[in-house]
């Protein structure tokens, strides 16, 4: 799969329907796999690595966002080129960091377009970015980390509904990280219909069903029952969650920005690297989880 052709297609586009992402990403591809799998993927891939916003406010659309030199969360002497993008602003990268003292790198991922970075200090890089005439932004991470919303007000502004009539309904259940047919209580619950995109809600007392976003829903499941989804390793810095219970969509771009990869698939769990204590403790307060020092004093009493 060409996703670097994908990008340029998208960039020049701007915008867009899911629909035609996907028969975009399929035309690209050429045929021969799981195709909603594959549309799975790189919409994942896109969003978590800063490329792209998909269903907009709970719509089908999707966005281009746009290009910048974004730091690592570790590494103060490199930054990523993420957003929009076009062969020919590679290019100038390329050229601005050979004239001004930097150094250009390329990194092919899996199911992601290639990652193209520079390294040196913050004055070289700034220097590139304006060359180039793409925002330098070397706090990106942090930033995005301290503009996540936190899963609590999430749920304190969720509206009630009624049940839909008719409809399939599972729940997560927080015990086996498992969806399971029914309904639990203060749970995450799904509603799908026959025909048509599924609902999400959390499940509260007497039944009152809060409408939420799927990944959101879970974490607030979580919180309401005091579930640790989030581990965090300081002296590694590595950042995990279940596999089957992704962070929110800002949540999970600043932990792979923090080394602008995807998350590894390990255990059943998403790592992510390099995750700094400062993002690891933004993530996990504003997702409703223990802070990440009350995890390392547990450990240490045990």
């Amino acid at each position: 799969m060409n996703c670097d052709l994908l990008l340029t297609w998208m960039t020049h586009v701007g915008e867009g329907s899911w629909m035609n992402f996907r028969k975009a990403a399929e035309e690209i591809s050429g045929g021969g796999c799981d195709s909603l799998d594959l549309c799975r993927k790189l919409r994942i891939g896109l969003s978590d690595l800063g490329f792209a916003n998909f269903f907009i406010d709970g719509t089908q659309q999707w966005r281009m966002l746009p290009p910048v030199l974004g730091g690592f969360a570790a590494h103060e002497d490199a930054a990523v080129l993420y957003g929009s993008r076009t062969p020919p602003l590679v290019e100038e990268l390329r050229n601005a960091a050979e004239a001004l003292g930097g150094k250009f790198e390329a990194e092919a991922l899996q199911d992601c377009p290639t990652s193209f970075r520079v390294v040196g200090e913050r004055q070289v890089i700034a220097a590139i970015s304006d060359r180039i005439g793409v925002a330098y932004e070397p706090d990106n991470v942090r930033r995005i980390a301290e503009g996540v919303r936190p899963i609590p007000c999430v749920l304190d502004a969720a509206v009630e509904e009624p049940a839909p009539l008719n409809w399939k309904v599972r729940s997560f259940d927080l015990d086996t990280f498992m969806w399971a047919d029914g309904l639990l209580p203060n749970a995450a619950c799904e509603f799908t219909p026959t025909h048509g995109p599924s609902r999400y809600y959390i499940r509260r007392k007497r039944g009152k069903l809060l409408r939420m976003p799927k990944r959101e829903a879970l974490y607030a499941a979580a919180m309401l029952k005091g579930v640790r989804l989030i581990d965090y390793e300081p002296d590694a810095m590595k950042l995990s969650v279940p596999s089957s219970a992704p962070m929110p969509e800002l949540y999970a771009r600043a932990a792979c920005l923090c080394a602008c990869r995807p998350a590894e698939i390990l255990n059943r769990r998403f790592v992510y690297s390099d995750v700094t204590p400062e993002v690891a403790a933004l993530l996990m307060v504003a997702a409703g989880q223990p802070h990440p020092g009350v995890a390392v004093l547990a450990k240490g009493a045990s």
